[in-house]
């Protein structure tokens, strides 16, 4: 392979920095993306690592430009190619969770229509040209600017058991506490790394870090998980680091508001809550008690929303159930 779809991959041994864009499409073509491409002296699998498609989620960011500028050409097997920024449009506008460019979550989107909208329109061009033709990929997040969160991974069971041994073994590499196996009917539709594995590829989420920080042991975080995973798939030289398999959740609960209103958390990150628990109480604008609200099932806290003002069905916390 002489390239991955827009982006042209280097001689063998070498690595390759610069920037692609789509100038067939108009929208699309406003932005140009950067990347990092590393081609191994040997064979081996195509992998891909993206970052920063919500694009506050600086922590993602930094350690795919860490990764990219740091893994030796030399002990690469196949390719490695890092794409830090995938909301481009978002980037120098502070955006949370949406592209401006039409107030979507990219990562809603997949797979994404060639006539759809801007954020479709990008979906599909970087499944169809980039993510299809890989063996691997590896999508790196943090909490939002207005979130916090405990380091966890994200994967999907596909029925095929080859492809699902694949990803528990990346997954397994991460060195997370916690992972979350989502099912068609509980995950977030469109997520990139669920429709990548609906496509035949190995492909997972790790989050690390959050609140629009770049904090060292969160960005390292990511960094030493990627790596691990590189060297247990074989596309990395030496041995893997051993690492505890991370607990696998029964669900992903997200909570929300049903009212508007300023939110007083009454509970914190990777905190054991039983079902029923208070987590906090919604006030309104002069602080007159509106409602309780309450866990729906046992489990740990994974994040909170830092913002305390909440619209109607806002957003305000998760809990991995246990």
């Amino acid at each position: 392979m002489d390239a991955l779809g827009p982006i042209p991959l280097p001689g063998r041994g070498e690595r390759a920095i610069g920037r692609f864009t789509f100038s067939d499409d108009a929208g699309l073509g406003k932005y140009d993306w950067p990347f990092i491409a590393i081609a191994g002296p040997a064979d081996g699998p195509t992998v891909l690592v993206t970052a920063g498609i919500h694009a506050a989620e600086y922590t993602g960011i930094e350690a795919a430009i860490r990764l990219g500028r740091a893994i030796d050409p030399r002990k690469v097997r196949g390719a490695v190619v890092v794409i830090p920024l995938l909301n481009r449009p978002g980037f120098y506008e502070r955006s949370i969770y949406v592209n401006p460019e039409d107030g979507e979550n990219l990562n809603r989107l997949f797979p994404g229509r060639a006539d759809g909208t801007w954020g479709e329109r990008f979906a599909h061009r970087l499944l169809t040209e980039m993510i299809s033709r890989c063996d691997h990929a590896i999508d790196l997040h943090a909490g939002d600017m207005v979130e916090d969160l405990v380091p966890f991974v994200i994967y999907r069971e596909t029925g095929d058991s080859a492809l699902d041994a694949r990803i528990r073994r990346m997954v397994n590499a991460y060195g997370a506490r916690y992972a979350v196996k989502s099912a068609p009917t509980g995950e977030r539709p469109g997520s990139l790394y669920a429709v990548a594995a609906q496509s035949g590829v190995a492909s997972m989420l790790a989050e690390s870090g959050g609140r629009g920080l770049l904090v060292e042991e969160d960005v390292v975080r990511h960094v030493r998980g990627v790596t691990n995973i590189l060297r247990a798939i074989g596309s990395l030289d030496g041995e893997p680091e051993p690492v505890e398999p991370p607990r696998v959740l029964k669900s992903f609960d997200w909570v929300r508001s049903p009212v508007e209103g300023i939110f007083h958390c009454a509970v914190r990150i990777d905190q054991r809550v039983a079902a029923g628990d208070s987590l906090g109480e919604m006030v309104d604008l002069v602080g007159e008690p509106l409602t309780r609200i309450t866990a729906p099932v046992a489990g740990v806290v994974l994040f909170t929303v830092t913002s305390p003002a909440i619209k109607k069905d806002g957003l305000l916390l998760a809990i991995g159930a246990l």
